[in-house]
């Protein structure tokens, strides 16, 4: 009977570097050197201090896989540097038909299969350089919960928004105030063309009128 472990899992234990007010993260890699799937979960016993992502998956044979686990801030720091916290990673054997939606149903279920690997987590301060690469993104990225970049990119992008429309209506203004003029001295003129060639209309009406009755008088004299 095999004795080959399910995965390998590296490192151990899990280093945490601490500083007060920041997360810390360690990473855990998964090796499954198998010829099945096997479905894996991650426990602790501290799950309102730890996050993983993910905590449930499912390995491929031959196949590798990276876990993150996040630490929330630490409010303090302990004298001893002391570290009681346990981590749990459990696998049992998964079908092709299992994907990391469903791999969580394979714990759920009561058996002995199952292989449990404990890896204790330690405490370790970060060096003066490390603190100073930590610190220098926050100071710039985060003031008062404001992301300062963000921020600036954000008005870079309305000044240069602002003075392409200024542009815009230095150059359309004048083109628009010139086609004004010419639409409004264009109805003039049609408007007086338009009264010019009503009354023209009306004094040639005024005239042939006239004419339609003098010239039956003037013929009938004439025939007298």
């Amino acid at each position: 009977m095999s004795t080959q472990k399910l995965l390998e899992i590296d490192p151990q234990p899990l280093a945490f570097r601490l500083e007060v007010g920041r997360q810390a993260s360690c990473r855990i890699n998964l090796s499954n050197n198998s010829q099945e799937d096997v479905a894996f979960k991650v426990m602790t016993t501290s799950p309102h201090k730890y996050g993983a992502q993910p905590n449930v998956g499912v390995l491929k044979p031959k196949s590798c896989f990276e876990i993150t686990v996040i630490m929330n801030g630490a409010t303090e720091i302990p004298s001893d540097m002391e570290c009681n916290d346990v981590f749990l990673i459990r696998s049992v054997v998964a079908t092709p038909l299992h994907t990391p939606e469903t791999a969580h149903e394979l714990f759920d279920e009561g058996t002995s299969a199952f292989e449990d690997c404990r890896l204790t987590a330690v405490y370790v301060t970060p060096t003066r350089s490390e603190r100073s690469a930590a610190r220098s993104p926050q100071q710039w990225h985060g003031i008062n919960g404001i992301d300062v970049v963000d921020w600036l990119k954000k008005g870079i992008a309305v000044v240069l928004l602002c003075l392409i429309v200024g542009l815009l209506v230095i150059k359309i203004l004048p083109l628009i105030w010139s086609l004004t003029f010419m639409m409004t001295v264009l109805v003039v003129k049609l408007g007086k063309k338009l009264l010019s060639e009503r009354a023209e209309d009306w004094m040639m009406t005024i005239l042939l009128s006239i004419v339609g009755h003098i010239c039956p008088n003037v013929f009938r004299r004439g025939g007298s």
